[in-house]
């Protein structure tokens, strides 16, 4: 099954990544928008690159086992083992289920490029940031549900983005749009219906 859009073919495993990007960086634009109303402005900038930067970083595919290992021990620090668990199974389960789209092989002697290097750490930090931000959800087993399907997203969407075969520039443009869109749609919403800060972080 696949949704087509112009020339643009996207598959069904595809088009719920998207989805869950989108909704993942929704939750960051309505966390950013509260730091900057609460004038933690260092954080929300932070953030904020971040978000920019993982426009440029997800295509890559780096990074993604790491972030998604973060995310459980997150899971397990802020809600405790049993939403950790369901976190784990989420992932897990869907990553299986992707992993055979996606061809994967491991390369243990490729050494990687600066921008490589840079890439792992932002998806890396901009999957911690998620998970953080997804904690304002307010059923912690929503949010384990929601934290492990960002998880498995993460470690599967750059190929799944290399899979379109479109040249890196349309890769970026398809991502930015995507993502600038749902950050701004859940700044707007948190900065119109703001309330306190919905999670103990930062």
């Amino acid at each position: 099954m696949a949704l087509k859009i112009g020339r643009v073919e996207v598959g069904l495993r595809l088009l719920v990544s998207f989805t869950t990007i989108a909704i993942a960086y929704g939750y960051l634009g309505s966390y950013i928008s509260t730091l900057i109303t609460d004038r933690n402005y260092p954080i929300a900038s932070l953030l904020l690159g971040l978000a920019v930067a993982g426009i440029f970083a997800i295509p890559q595919s780096l990074g993604g086992l790491l972030a998604a290992i973060a995310s459980v021990i997150i899971v397990y620090w802020q809600a405790s083992l049993i939403p950790s668990l369901i976190t784990l199974g989420v992932c897990l389960v869907l990553y299986w289920l992707g992993f055979a789209d996606v061809g994967y092989s491991a390369e243990p002697d490729k050494k990687l490029s600066i921008i490589e290097i840079l890439s792992t750490i932002v998806t890396f930090a901009l999957s911690i940031a998620f998970t953080i931000s997804l904690f304002q959800i307010p059923s912690s087993w929503i949010a384990s549900l929601a934290i492990g399907l960002l998880a498995a997203t993460i470690t599967l969407i750059g190929k799944q983005i290399q899979y379109l075969e479109l040249s890196t520039i349309k890769n970026f443009i398809i991502l930015g749009i995507l993502t600038s869109s749902s950050l701004a749609i859940g700044f707007a919403i948190r900065a119109i219906f703001y309330t306190p800060k919905p999670t103990d972080f930062l």
